[in-house]
């Protein structure tokens, strides 16, 4: 029996489905289970213990025509059993449309758990649209047939670490800022995690930029205002930030994939969203999880976050501190 699972939507929604992916693997006991992902977390997706191949979608990001023909060619030519789309989006439609072609009449014989209509497994759901993104898999995978959705588990990772090399130690208090932009046009400026960082500073905690590419302007603005920031944007692989993530006092940044990996892990979140996604809907879950939420996100200033990091209101006289 061959399963797909489709999981395009990058790290911020790659992570969050960790449970559903657990869970798929755990009902097809001895099946061969593909998962078709973005570039962005093939890599990560290749440490994943739920899957036996990695497959690369690199039609994601635009119409490159042999890129499309070769993934044409690979999902035509592979008779799987049974997909779980976890993306349920215009490009998972699409992705339908490249294996089964316009065909209507046969879509009650497809099983494809999804929203694709007529299908076999669809979930047809009307209130789908309302209900936070891991409440969507764990009614789409019922009707599949799996009653129950495990939560998204991160201790296979341990393993994947061997050795990492830092230059501080793991042992001392810091936080961990992730910046990549979310959702919304405008991020949280270099100005207010200069700000972050200095208040970091004054609390004893070292910062640690930690995005999966550079980000030298936020950078060199914590380090203007903390000469102690590590800055590790860029480097080391998200089974290495996971181990930081456990490690670490709290981690701060907006909605992006490393909040998401955070707050899976257990490590104290401060998620900052604004109008242009809702937390409702996509936000981190979690008890360990503070979502600070403005129509901007320059609205929310660098006080509050760090007094959501200490796990106290705004301007409380008496200060619980860190853990």
């Amino acid at each position: 029996m061959r399963i797909l699972v489709i999981a395009t939507g990058g790290l911020a929604r790659f992570v969050p489905a960790l449970g559903a992916m657990a869970s798929i693997r755990a009902s097809h006991q001895g099946a061969t289970v593909i998962v078709l992902t973005a570039p962005e977390t093939s890599a990560f997706a290749s440490t994943v213990p739920y899957f036996d191949d990695v497959w690369t979608d690199d039609t994601v990001a635009g119409w490159d025509v042999p890129h499309l023909l070769n993934l044409r060619r690979r999902l035509r030519g592979t008779p799987f059993d049974r997909v779980y789309d976890l993306d349920c989006d215009s490009h998972s439609s699409f992705l339908f449309r490249l294996m089964h072609g316009l065909l209507r009449q046969e879509r009650a014989e497809i099983a494809w758990s999804g929203t694709i209509p007529g299908t076999q497994l669809a979930h047809t759901d009307p209130r789908r649209g309302a209900m936070h993104i891991a409440d969507r898999w764990a009614a789409q995978l019922k009707v599949a047939g799996i009653p129950a959705t495990l939560r998204p588990d991160l201790s296979w990772v341990a393993r994947y670490v061997q050795s990492f090399t830092l230059p501080f130690r793991m042992t001392e208090p810091f936080v961990m800022v992730a910046a990549t932009p979310g959702p919304g046009d405008k991020p949280w400026s270099p100005a207010h995690y200069g700000m972050l960082a200095a208040a970091l500073g004054a609390e004893g905690q070292r910062p640690v930029l930690v995005d999966l590419t550079p980000r030298r302007d936020v950078a060199e603005a914590m380090a203007d205002h903390n000469p102690a920031t590590i800055d590790l944007s860029g480097k080391g692989s998200l089974n290495e930030l996971i181990l930081l993530a456990w490690a670490a006092t709290a981690a701060v940044g907006p909605d992006n994939g490393i909040m998401h990996l955070a707050a899976v892990a257990g490590c104290r979140s401060v998620v900052l969203y604004d109008q242009a996604s809702d937390p409702a809907l996509v936000g981190q879950r979690g008890t360990t999880v503070t979502i600070l939420r403005r129509p901007r996100l320059a609205d929310i200033p660098a006080a509050e976050v760090i007094a959501a990091v200490k796990g106290q209101p705004a301007g409380s006289s008496r200060p619980r501190g860190f853990p």
